[in-house]
């Protein structure tokens, strides 16, 4: 290829080129877009994992029933029950 002296003509097709191309692609970035959907049982899943999370670990209705039996002293484990437990709690 032979350039003589149209060194501005050249660059202007270069610069225009540049600028179409930038266009393009700020078109084809609009068109895209992002979308989620969640379908019904994980929408039912997640409120109740919300429920579960907002209920108390304690049973105080257990708790006070344990209470009274050990104060009134009718509470009683058996050693077998006692140590069945023991191993199976491991950390």
């Amino acid at each position: 290829m032979i350039i003589n002296n149209n060194l501005q003509g050249i660059a202007s097709v270069y610069a225009n080129h540049r600028s179409t191309n930038k266009v393009a692609h700020t078109e084809r970035e609009e068109v895209r877009s992002d979308e989620i959907h969640i379908s019904s049982k994980a929408q039912n899943a997640s409120e109740m994992l919300k429920k579960l999370n907002a209920m108390s670990d304690v049973r105080s209705d257990r708790v006070a029933e344990l209470e009274n039996m050990i104060a009134a002293g009718n509470y009683h484990v058996s050693s077998y029950d006692l140590a069945s437990s023991m191993l199976n709690c491991r950390f």
